[in-house]
């Protein structure tokens, strides 16, 4: 999210370019594989910790015309 709001901002100055951003997910969605990769501990950052106890909801959705219906 925040390297497509970097690309938008700076495409606000240049109205005809196109843009690429690319991202990657933080090292703590992965810590069961990333901290014995690394061999270290990772500490947790306090906008991440507060996320991590609240209840998961999701809605599995297992074709490409089940999300379109989802999406409406």
């Amino acid at each position: 999210a925040v390297g497509y709001l970097g690309l938008k901002k700076e495409l606000e100055n240049y109205p005809n370019a196109l843009g690429v951003f690319l991202e990657t997910a933080h090292p703590i969605k992965f810590l069961d594989v990333v901290e014995p990769a690394l061999g270290v501990t990772l500490p947790i950052p306090t906008q991440i910790e507060s996320v991590l106890n609240k209840e998961k909801v999701s809605t599995k959705i297992k074709t490409y015309e089940e999300l379109k219906a989802f999406l409406g």
